[in-house]
This record gives structure tokens, sequence and C-alpha cells, in this order.
């Protein structure tokens, strides 16, 4: 089998370029098993690991976004995000194959625009990685004070921060493929239990719009909300990374993007259609205190866990990979990380300890979690999924793609640094409002 990871390198790089090579990938392993050898992850464990970062939080605010938009738009929207996810998935895979001994995201940045690229990657996904933590920390705070019916936001923080370091320490992705699919089974169980609750107790007198024409903010941070559920293009060059069959990525992405679109498209049409623009923000926080509910928010507990899991796991390797290069540079000698199983054990420990601690101390002092989502989104998500690697893409790749791509990479350069910018002003706005009213 060819090398997939042998790719040209970029328009006027030298011919040592074409000369770097990759082990080839050993596709005689049974797909649902991880490798023994390497401790890479198989296709299928890659999958659930899409699933958990990605099938989130952003799921149980969909029905809030129908109704802050209307059916046509929010569907729109759901079915541009799809095609978009797909299609960021490939631009990343193939950026992944055009740099030889990628390890971080910054390392594309650095061979596409060298010093200038790698700063700006890190700048953007590190915020991104920071404050994603903390989004997911308050979403599994939130979901153990409604399943334990305690309302010592406190508590159950701490609660929560004592699982994160814990299971934390396991620094392999693919050691944690058993709880990752937990996560997503737990959350398509709370689905099924929140569907059913919404279809036996419809809101008497619900009204629903084709095309909502309220509040512009409001409609504009739904739409950073729905983009936050499609959100992970940070983390995929450390998963393609942990992979067995990197090559496989794109249909990895392209089987996962699907079932998100799928289990979103029907809760945010059946929780509008049931509640109507009356929905609560977070549609499993609506459904009552009774046993069931409690049962469906102890589920995505797992999932919020999941998600603050993988987080955790590549930010923390992250921030020790580039201390690890520092400390190699200092000294003029070679830095051999190449994964998360590579770093020492007790750096991890302190690492992921401090990355929970702040998590902890923001979450409970801001929780004002739909309008956190739409800040970090804006000032990063789309950034990172699509500016980013349509540069990249155009430094490297260039002159190999076909004409129609090249205007359609330049398009999303604009367009998505223009949103970016409308995104910001409209959460921040709606984060003012939060803190003069005290809404969640």
């Amino acid at each position: 089998m060819p090398d997939t990871r042998k790719e040209e390198g970029p328009p006027g790089a030298d011919s040592a370029w074409d000369n770097i090579s990759r082990p080839q990938e050993d596709t005689s392993e049974p797909l649902l098993a991880t490798s023994k050898r390497s401790g890479k992850a198989s296709w299928a464990v890659t999958i659930a690991t899409l699933l958990s970062l990605q099938l989130g939080w952003g799921l149980w605010l969909m029905p809030s976004d129908y109704a802050r938009l209307g059916w046509v738009p929010a569907t729109v929207v759901l079915g541009a995000l799809t095609l978009s996810t797909i299609y960021s998935g490939h631009l990343l895979l193939r950026l992944y194959n055009a740099v030889p001994n990628a390890v971080l995201f910054g390392d594309i940045g650095e061979a596409a625009a060298g010093s200038r690229g790698r700063n700006l990657v890190y700048f953007v996904v590190y915020s991104l990685d920071a404050t994603r933590c903390i989004i997911l920390h308050l979403a599994a705070t939130q979901s153990l004070q409604h399943a334990s019916d305690r309302p010592d936001c406190l508590l159950c923080g701490l609660a929560v921060g004592a699982v994160a370091i814990l299971l934390g320490q396991v620094r392999t992705l693919s050691e944690l493929g058993w709880f990752l699919t937990l996560g997503t089974a737990a959350q398509l169980f709370a689905l099924v239990v929140v569907v059913a609750k919404l279809f036996m107790s419809p809101l008497q007198g619900a009204g629903t719009e084709l095309v909502h024409t309220g509040d512009t903010a409001a409609a504009i941070v739904a739409i950073m909300n729905m983009i936050f559920a499609y959100g992970g293009q940070f983390a995929y060059v450390e998963i393609m990374n942990s992979m067995r069959q990197p090559g496989r990525f794109t249909s990895a992405v392209s089987a996962s993007t699907p079932v998100m679109s799928v289990a979103y498209l029907a809760l945010g049409a059946i929780g509008y259609w049931s509640q109507g623009r009356s929905v609560q923000e977070i549609i499993i926080f609506g459904t009552g205190f009774d046993v069931w509910s409690r049962v469906a928010a102890g589920a995505i507990l797992f999932q919020a866990l999941a998600q603050y899991l993988v987080n955790l796991n590549v930010w923390t390797h992250n921030v020790l990979t580039v201390l690890a290069r520092s400390k190699a540079k200092r000294s003029a000698s070679s830095c051999n990380v190449c994964h998360a199983g590579d770093h020492k054990r007790l750096p991890w420990l302190v690492a992921s300890v401090c990355i929970v601690g702040y998590s902890f101390g923001i979450s409970v002092s801001l929780p004002f979690f739909s309008t956190l989502v739409g800040l970090v989104t804006s000032v990063t998500y789309l950034t990172c999924a699509y500016t980013i690697p349509c540069w990249f893409t155009l430094r490297l790749l260039g002159e190999r793609v076909s004409r129609a791509e090249y205007w359609l990479l330049w398009a999303l350069i604009p367009l998505s640094l223009a949103f970016s910018v409308v995104g910001l002003g409209s959460s921040v706005w709606a984060l003012i409002n939060n803190l003069g009213g005290g809404a969640l």
C-alpha cells in the first residue's frame, strides 16, 4: 500500500521534501481494534472520538437555535455546516499529508507561513483549547446539578474536576475509546428520552415561524451555537496523528458528520415543534425534574465528561509539547515527543491539574453557557475551521487545487473573518445583557 502521508511539498520547496517518507500503514489489523504495537486508534475508534468531541452540548441548544432563527434559516444553516465540516476535514488531511512529521497544527502553520503561521495557529487553537475546557466543565457541572437535583454549583464543579483529573491521566486517546463510546451512547440515550418527553408533553399553543424576524443579535448567537455544535477542527491534526491509518480520516469525518446532523435536525425540529418560541435554552433542563429527566441529565454528564477528556488531552499534549521543544532548543538537543503517550506522568499530572483548576474557577464564576459558546465560536472556531486551513492550503497546495476550489478558498477567508467579527459583537452584547439580567 502506498504511504498515505507522503505527498509533494509546497510549491518552491527544495527537492529534499520529496525524500521524506513515513512508515507504511498496517492495514492487516481489524478496524475495530486499537493497534497494540503502536497504541494508535483504528478507524472505528476515530469515529467514536469525533462523535465524542463534536456531538455534545451543541445538540441541546438546537431547539432554541431553531426558535431564534425559524424553520427555514436553521435547516439551511445545518445543511451548510454538514457539507463545510466534511470539506474542512478534507482540507486538514491534505495539509497533514503535505507536512511530513507534523505533530501539532502549528507545525503545518510553520510550513505554510513560517513563524507567523505557527504563532497564529498557537494563538487561535490554544485560546480555543483553553476556553473549550471551561465550557465543557460548565456543561458537566450543570448536568450533575440537574441529575442530582443539587443547586450547589461549587460542589458539583469540584466533583467534575476530580473525575476529569483522575481520567485525564490516561494519556493516549485510543485507550479512552471505551469511555468515548460510552459518552456517545449515553448522549443518544438521552436524546431518545428527551424526544419522547417532548412528543408526550407538547406545550399547548406553541407557535413556530418559517423565518423568525426578532432580535438580530440573538439570531447571530444562535448561528454561532450551531457552528460550535460542529466544531472540532482544532483537534483534527492531533486525532490524525493518533490514527493507525491517517489517510482514512476524511472518511471518518464523512461518517460521523451525518450522524451528528441527523441528531441535530431531529432534536431541533421536535423541540421547536413541541415548545415553540418559548423553548428553554438548554432543552434537557426544560423537561422537568422527574426520574426520566434526571436520568437523561445523568446520561449527558457522561458525554460532557467524554468531550472534556478529549479537549483536556489535546490541550495538555499541546502545552507539554511546546515546553519540551523549548527546553530542547535551549539545550541544543532533539525533542522526541510525537504523541501524547510520549510525555512523562508527573508533568502530565501537573499540567492537567492546572487546566482543570482554571476551568473550574471560571465556569462557576461566569455560568452563561449559550453566550460563552457564541463568544468562543466567533473568536476562534470560524478562524480555526475555515480561515486558517484555507490560507494554508493556498500557500502549500495552491498550484495543485482546481480553479473552482482556488476561488472557493479565497472566498471563504474574508467571509469567515467577517462573520467572526459580527458574531463577536453580537456575543459581547448578549453577555452584557446576561450580566445585567442574570440569565444563564
